[in-house]
């Protein structure tokens, strides 16, 4: 039924299930995983199967409460998202007010808060006051990628459940039944997944993001011994991907990651397998040492773009230029 969308993820659907059929749920759930691994569709089905009419352990996908949630049009399924890079205070002062209502025609009043990790501070603050009292028809599911940016008396109050990376060839077995890709292919969007399937599905279903690995694979290449000019030139490629630009940076990150293992010798831990050759020609320019600072320089300016208001370009220019001094 509804929870078998959730690929992979056997231990956290027990879970799940287990709450659902003795009826004793928590008033507040934690669903931590990394972005990819299945969470935020377990939370929504999860959400669904609570006021499913039909079923007690899963939604049944059929009774008009499902499909209402289906429509995104249930009123006591009410989904909380960042408005930019955060989630606001202003935002949880509306769910403040909600709450004190009543369900409308459901046993419960469920509010997932997806990326819960960017709650700001005073937004945290605020929740937490609602999740030390809650209203016994409420029940608030959080969805969020790492405890590190949230408050530990929000964690305290909420029952944890972990979504783990999937296994490789789970995932490539999917692809090759769902979507009867070759075992080239396959593998290829596996190993570039790491364990997420829906980032597998994602790269399965636009092929430009196969197309942006390319683009940043030669943009990486063109780094070395470069001019000032030709870094600005880089930063600029790089805005292109201004939207989604921390999903852009993972793709440095796994091609110095792969040049990492081919100087270690395990070569059979490459993500970028097609560029084997290309990588151990590349790798000859590195130390393991100065290999291991590009991925600390390029996962510093991550975390930087994902929690602060920065000037974007500037960033990604400090970020080649530093780049473009190591190696020889």
């Amino acid at each position: 039924m509804a929870f078998n969308k959730v690929i992979g993820q056997n231990l956290a659907i027990t879970i799940l299930r287990k709450q659902l059929e003795s009826d004793r749920l928590s008033h507040a759930y934690l669903f931590l995983g990394e972005q990819g691994v299945g969470k935020d569709i377990a939370a929504f089905e999860f959400a669904k199967a609570i006021n499913c009419q039909e079923k007690n352990t899963d939604a049944c996908d059929q009774c008009i409460s499902c499909r209402k949630a289906d429509n995104q049009n249930h009123p006591d399924i009410i989904e909380i998202k960042p408005d930019g890079k955060w989630i606001k205070i202003d935002q949880i002062r509306q769910l403040q007010r909600e709450i004190l209502y009543k369900p409308y025609e459901s046993r419960w009043k469920i509010y997932l808060i997806h990326q819960a990790d960017c709650l700001n501070l005073e937004a945290a603050n605020s929740l937490l006051k609602i999740l030390e009292e809650p209203p016994r028809y409420a029940i608030i599911i959080l969805v969020l990628d790492s405890i590190e940016n949230i408050l530990p008396t929000i964690l305290s109050r909420c029952q944890l459940v972990r979504f783990r990376l999937l296994p490789d060839e789970l995932i490539k077995q999917e692809l090759i039944s769902n979507y009867k890709l070759s075992m080239e292919k396959s593998q290829l969007i596996t190993s570039l997944a790491a364990g997420r399937y829906k980032t597998a599905v994602q790269l399965v279903e636009d092929e430009e993001r196969l197309a942006e690995r390319e683009e940043m694979i030669e943009l990486i290449l063109s780094l070395k011994n470069s001019e000032q000019v030709i870094v600005f030139e880089s930063a600029e490629r790089l805005l292109e991907y201004a939207a989604k630009i921390s999903q852009t940076l993972e793709l440095f990150l796994l091609w110095y990651r792969d040049l990492l293992l081919v100087k270690l010798n395990q070569l059979e831990s490459l993500v970028n397998a097609d560029y084997r050759d290309k990588l151990t020609e590349e790798a000859e320019r590195y130390s393991v040492e100065e290999i291991e600072e590009i991925i600390r320089i390029v996962q510093n300016t991550n975390n930087v773009i994902k929690k602060y208001n920065v000037n974007l370009q500037l960033t990604l220019e400090v970020m080649l230029l530093k780049l473009s001094k190591l190696g020889r």
